[in-house]
């Protein structure tokens, strides 16, 4: 088999995908390659050379009924119904949306140049035009492609009478996606009958008008199901074929869907069915669906259980969230204010040394004027005949003589530096940073720095020195 293109590989597997496999791959290359890779002439070719087209392998019984099991096996489980269940309409990777654009753009791969691709390519056109006259002979003018936005409803019903006659009476298709449908089945506890139709199939035309509109069926149709219906040239049709596995049309399938994560194939119908088996088929599982009914129901009720229980657990999770967001915050803010307290204790303690600092400084150099000005000061010369004698805050008692004229500023600086007098070392007086001077009886400050000794007569008086409070 010579290399194929991305789009050749894509038609070759659109066309085995509909003929269910009924050629092996090398017989459908040469069919394909034959139309010209047009997958529309290549399906009416097939159909027309293949007179009774058998899947390759069904996995359900091709004359209908039941399948085996009580209320068959689960088609999906889990969540593999989304892929032809929720998703219905949804842009997927399939076949069938790519042959509705290659439908009718003959390719001339596979031919060669010049010449004898010009004959090859004259010979096929020839050939396509008589299989087309020859397949319309045979099977009818056939149907238009289904239009509108649905591939079930009215659009579906139209196109039906407008292909096999506007006489047709058919039950009513569900209007909407293949998961609405579902969904609707689901809530109003019925079974879902799926339709899949090809225009290109045999039986297409007799089932349309000797089935559907049989007026029993109809009638059991329109009463007791949900029914759904599109054609397998659509994307969401085809994907429903492969879900429920059709090789043959038309196809006629009946669901369960026995939750939204599961659906059940309880009934199939392909190829060329009769209305004696479609209402077998209908009674059968209308009869089935009466005996789990119940089964569904206790599936909604612990569905809609599960939902409240979750509803329930995500409240007390919010509320757990909650309380430990506030717990959080109460935290952040119990850290906060101890970081802020022992900020305020450790910018107390950093003022507390300053102005411990500061004083010790202001001590230190304090003694050292003392210390200097003791060091300027004469002792008391001859005239010096005023004995003054001084009381400290201590108890001590230390007497100096001064002349007349000597001013109380003299006093005062006298007794601001005699603790560093060579005669009162070791004494331990001790002299406050501010102190005031003041007579013992009556009491009363000296604060009169100029004037003398004699005018304030404190010659063979007793003095006090008291110390001063700061200001602050």
């Amino acid at each position: 088999m010579e290399a194929l293109s991305e789009e050749q590989r894509s038609s070759l597997a659109m066309f085995r995908e509909v003929t269910g496999n009924a050629r092996d791959e090398q017989a459908s290359f040469q069919i394909m390659k034959s139309c010209g890779w047009n997958v529309e002439q290549a399906l009416q070719l097939h159909f027309a050379t293949e007179h009774d087209p058998m899947p390759a392998a069904d996995p359900h019984p091709a004359g209908g009924g039941l399948t085996s099991g009580p209320m068959a096996a689960p088609l999906l489980g889990g969540g593999s119904s989304g892929s032809a269940g929720r998703g219905g309409g949804a842009a997927a990777d399939g076949y069938a949306g790519q042959a509705q654009d290659q439908a009718g753009q003959a390719q001339d791969q596979g031919y060669g140049s010049g010449l004898i691709g010009w004959i090859g390519r004259g010979i096929k056109s020839i050939a396509a035009s008589m299989l087309s006259i020859l397949c319309t002979f045979i099977f009818g003018p056939g149907g238009n492609p289904l239009s509108g936005g649905h591939a079930s409803g009215p659009a579906l019903t139209s196109a039906l009478t407008s292909s096999y006659g506007s006489q047709l009476v058919l039950p009513q298709f569900h209007d909407g996606t293949f998961s609405a449908a579902l969904a609707a089945a689901r809530r109003d506890l019925k079974l879902l009958v799926v339709y899949l139709h090809s225009e290109h199939a045999r039986y297409a035309q007799s089932f349309c008008t000797d089935v559907l509109s049989n007026e029993m069926i109809r009638a059991t149709l329109d009463e007791g199901f949900v029914l759904w219906g599109g054609d397998v040239a659509r994307r969401e049709a085809h994907q429903v074929a492969q879900m429920i596995h059709a090789r043959q049309f038309p196809s006629f399938c009946v669901l369960l869907p026995a939750s939204v994560e599961e659906i059940r194939v309880i009934g199939h119908l392909h190829g060329q069915i009769q209305p004696d088996a479609v209402s077998a088929l209908l009674a059968a599982c209308l009869e089935e669906m009466e005996t789990h009914r119940s089964e569904i129901v206790a599936q909604q009720v612990q569905h809609v259980e599960d939902r409240y229980l979750r509803q329930e657990q995500d409240r007390e999770y919010q509320e757990a969230l909650e309380m430990d967001r506030k717990l959080e915050e109460e935290r952040r803010a119990v850290e906060q204010k101890e970081a802020e307290e022992r900020r305020q204790a450790e910018e107390q303690l950093r003022l507390e040394r300053e102005a411990l600092a500061k004083q010790e400084a202001q001590v230190q150099q304090l003694q050292e004027r003392r210390r200097a000005a003791a060091a300027a000061l004469p002792a008391p010369s001859a005239e010096a005949k005023a004995r003054i004698a001084l009381r400290l805050p201590a108890g001590q008692r230390v007497n100096r003589s001064f002349c007349a004229t000597d001013t109380l500023a003299d006093v005062y600086g006298w007794a601001d530096c005699l603790a560093f007098l060579p005669e009162n070392e070791g004494k331990g007086i001790e002299i406050p940073p501010r102190f005031v001077l003041k007579t013992s009886f009556p009491v009363q400050e000296l604060v009169e720095k100029s004037r003398t000794v004699d005018d304030l007569k404190l010659a063979g008086t007793q003095i006090l020195l008291a110390e001063l409070e700061d200001d602050d």
